[in-house]
């Protein structure tokens, strides 16, 4: 049986690689001329930067992958565990590590804010409890059948109906002592591009994935990731059709047609791995969603530095003095935030061919509303400046003076590349239980021959959900096909 993709994004390889792997013909369209989808890679005067994700968390889902479709995982990429996952900086000018290692972590907050190990760690054992039910009832495909419904029952029971109704920030105000760990442990609702003063307090399963488990490096950044999947779908004979866009989808009659902009291909299956919202443009429906409901959207600069910081780590942010603030601006007033977090990924500090000998490659990045129109260039101009006054000060340099290659990435420029609807990074926010429930699933609701993978529908977003949603979308389409031989 022939079946299209749409898009090499990681869902979209992912899926790829099982149904080969399972006797399906695949063709896979992609619009660029290479895959990866915001999984990509820049390449500018000797710098070399991952386009999108930075961090790597449960590798071990990638490896499974390949030991699915027979293959060795190591044949392909490799990857190392993180020491030190990231560096947070406060408006008072101290800092605080987190490391793979949480009982090492507890001892860093410990000795830098006074919170008591065994307390900080008693804050983590339910979350762990939550991630584990969560992940045998949510993220393994959801099959509504005796299981998943008892498994789900132990879920709101272990959370508890407090934990589901009040914010994340309320939760860890009242369960943390310190301001700065407060702050730190908020961050991570952004996982899911949305407001930790609105997603419920369940959301703090989120840390566990990278403070328990850990966070990981591939070895020659991201982008390898990427690579190791599209030659795996070419190892299993999976056909890919670069340099061609998508138009339009009829699903109406016979078979599934997708038109390009130099071709038509049908199928009795499709699998879109574009954007939910711009796919139900494409199938010719109308979109009824805000972008109040969306999840948050970016600027990203990408800057050759010529120059090393020691201070600065792989991945470090430098937090605003005003953190309930900067939300209320993203998703009450939907304005730029005047004051924003910053991003810093620095992935040459892994790897020395990502910069020129005594540079680095910076990847900075804030959170802003998914409006495109917002970002113009009076509004970038500000924008730099206030990150540049912000290293500035911290670092006392002259960051103008050291930054020698230059490319954006704004709302706009994200969804020309990648096809994310409004430029939002995630699909729809979770900002409340009602939206994470409502969460786009996997299967079109009026064409069985329909399915939708990636960031922006069920599990989620980041690199570990996306393949997860191909990998759970390929097996009920090998299933269904199982049935009906």
């Amino acid at each position: 049986m022939k079946i299209n993709v749409l898009g090499a994004g990681i869902g979209g390889l992912s899926a790829a690689a099982f149904l080969a792997k399972n006797g399906f013909q695949v063709n896979v369209i992609e619009k660029n001329p290479t895959p990866g989808g915001k999984a990509g890679q820049l390449k500018m005067n000797g710098y070399v930067f991952d386009t999108g994700p930075s961090l790597l968390t449960l590798p071990e889902w990638i490896d499974e992958l390949f030991d699915d479709c027979g293959k060795n995982p190591r044949d392909y990429f490799n990857y190392k565990k993180l020491d030190k996952i990231t560096r947070y900086f406060f408006p008072d000018n101290s800092y605080l590590d987190v490391d793979s290692d949480i009982t090492k972590t507890a001892e860093n907050f410990n000795h830098s804010t006074g919170t008591k190990v065994k307390d900080f760690l008693r804050y983590f054992k339910l979350w762990e409890k939550v991630y584990k039910i969560s992940e045998n009832t949510f993220l393994k495909g959801l099959v509504y059948n005796f299981n998943f419904f008892k498994n789900a029952i132990y879920w709101f029971y272990k959370i508890g109906l407090r934990n589901i109704i009040i914010p994340m920030s309320v939760y860890n105000s009242k369960k943390l002592s310190s301001k700065k760990i407060e702050q730190i442990m908020n961050r991570f609702a952004t996982y899911t591009g949305s407001s930790p003063y609105k997603t419920p307090a369940f959301m703090n399963q989120l840390a566990l994935v990278e403070m328990i488990k850990g966070a990981y490096f591939p070895d020659g950044g991201i982008y390898s990731v990427t690579s190791a999947l599209f030659q795996l779908c070419k190892d299993l004979g999976v056909n890919f059709i670069f340099n061609e866009q998508v138009i339009s989808i009829d699903s109406k009659n016979k078979g599934i047609v997708v038109n390009t902009n130099n071709s038509t291909y049908q199928s009795n299956i499709l699998i879109s791995n574009i954007d939910y919202y711009v796919s139900q443009t494409l199938l010719g429906r109308k979109n009824k969603i805000s972008y109040k409901d969306l999840s948050t959207s970016a600027i990203v600069f990408y800057w050759g530095i010529k120059s090393q910081f020691k201070d600065l780590d792989l991945h470090n942010i430098i937090f605003s003095s005003d953190y309930k603030k900067e939300f209320y601006d993203i998703f009450e007033s939907s304005s730029i935030p005047q004051e924003p977090t910053i991003y810093i990924n620095i992935s040459s500090k892994m790897d020395k061919s990502h910069a020129p000998k005594g540079c680095e490659n910076w990847f900075v990045m804030i959170n802003i509303p998914p409006i495109p129109d917002l970002v113009n260039s009076i509004e970038i101009q500000k924008v730099r400046s206030f990150i540049i006054n912000q290293i500035n000060n911290r670092f006392k340099v002259d960051l103008d003076d050291l930054i020698e290659n230059e490319k954006l990435l704004t709302p706009k420029s994200l969804f020309e590349n990648t096809g994310s609807f409004n430029g939002a990074l995630y699909g729809k926010n979770q900002n409340s239980l009602k939206s994470i429930m409502n969460r786009q699933g996997n299967l079109d609701k009026d064409n069985k021959g329909v399915f939708y993978i990636g960031g922006s529908v069920q599990p989620g977003g980041g690199i570990p959900l996306a393949l997860r949603s191909g990998v759970n979308t390929a097996k009920q389409i090998v299933n269904d096909y199982k049935q009906r031989s």
